[in-house]
C-alpha cells in the first residue's frame, strides 16, 4: 500500500514514514475478518472511530504560523 501511494502521487521515498503511518491508520480503520462487525481500533480502544478527518495522501496543505 505505501509503495502505491508514493508512486501514484509521484513522491520520492522521502515521504516513506509519512506514507506507513497513513497505511497504518487507514488499516486500523478498515473492517476485518478478525474482528467481527468491528474495526480493529474500535475493538482495541472499545468506542467508535471516526474517519471524517481523513484527506486524500498527498494532497496540498498548508502550515499556519502565528504572528506571535
Amino acid at each position: 500500500m505505501v509503495r502505491s501511494m508514493l508512486k501514484g502521487k509521484y513522491l520520492s521515498n522521502e515521504y516513506w514514514e509519512e506514507a506507513v503511518a497513513c497505511v497504518i491508520s487507514v488499516i486500523n480503520r478498515s473492517p476485518t475478518k478478525s474482528v467481527m462487525n468491528r474495526v480493529p481500533e474500535q475493538a482495541w480502544s472499545g468506542m467508535y472511530c471516526s474517519v471524517s478527518h481523513l484527506k486524500v495522501f498527498g494532497c496540498v496543505a498548508y502550515a499556519h504560523v502565528p504572528k506571535d
